[in-house]
C-alpha cells in the first residue's frame, strides 16, 4: 500500500492480529527523460575522454557513492589488488563496485593482496532525488569539458525513439 502516515495506519488497524508489515519510503521511479538525459550525457563525456560509456557510468556512480544494502547492510566484496580486476569493475555493467581506498580497503591473505570494494545501486533502481543528483553531477562533468547538455527538444526525440524501439 501507498500513502500518507494517516492512510497507512488506517489500513493497518484493520488487519489481522499477528501479521507482520514491512514499511518503507516510497519514491517516485525516475522516468524515461531523465535516464535518456543521462545517457545522452554519459555518451558525449565518452566521446570527449575517448573511454567507454560503460566507464564514464560507473566512474560517476562511483563519484556520487549510493551504495547498495542487503536488508540494512552495504554489501562489500574482496577482489584481488590488481590492475587488472580494478579495469574489469569500470566496465562492469552488471555489478558497479567502487574500491575501499587505503589501508581500510586492503587485506593481504596468503601473502597476496586483495581489495574491499562496496557494491553500488545500478541507476536503474535509483529514485528520483537520486537520479536528480546524478544528472546534476553528470552535468556539472560535461561542463568541465566545455560540452553543452541535450536540450528539452533532444530529450523529446530520444524518448521518442526509445518509446518506438519497445512497443
Amino acid at each position: 500500500m501507498i500513502g500518507t502516515a494517516m492512510e497507512i495506519i488506517a489500513w493497518l488497524s484493520n488487519q489481522k492480529d499477528g501479521l507482520k508489515f514491512e514499511c518503507d519510503i516510497h519514491r517516485e521511479k525516475r522516468s524515461i527523460s531523465a535516464n535518456s538525459l543521462y545517457w545522452s550525457c554519459v555518451t558525449q563525456i565518452a566521446k570527449a575522454e575517448c573511454k567507454p560509456a560503460a566507464y564514464i557510468h560507473n566512474e560517476l556512480l562511483r563519484q556520487c557513492a549510493f551504495l547498495k544494502d542487503y536488508d540494512g547492510e552495504y554489501i562489500r566484496v574482496l577482489l584481488p589488488d590488481t590492475d587488472e580486476i580494478e579495469n574489469k569493475t569500470m566496465l562492469d555493467m552488471d555489478n558497479h563496485l567502487m574500491p575501499v581506498r587505503g589501508e581500510q580497503g586492503e587485506k593481504v591473505v596468503g601473502g597476496k593482496k586483495y581489495r574491499w570494494y562496496m557494491m553500488l545501486k545500478h541507476s536503474a533502481d535509483f529514485d528520483t532525488k537520486e537520479m536528480s543528483i546524478l544528472i546534476d553531477h553528470t552535468i556539472e562533468q560535461m561542463h568541465t569539458y566545455g560540452l553543452t547538455p541535450p536540450t528539452e527538444k533532444d530529450i523529446a526525440g530520444a524518448i521518442e525513439r526509445y518509446e518506438k524501439r519497445h512497443k
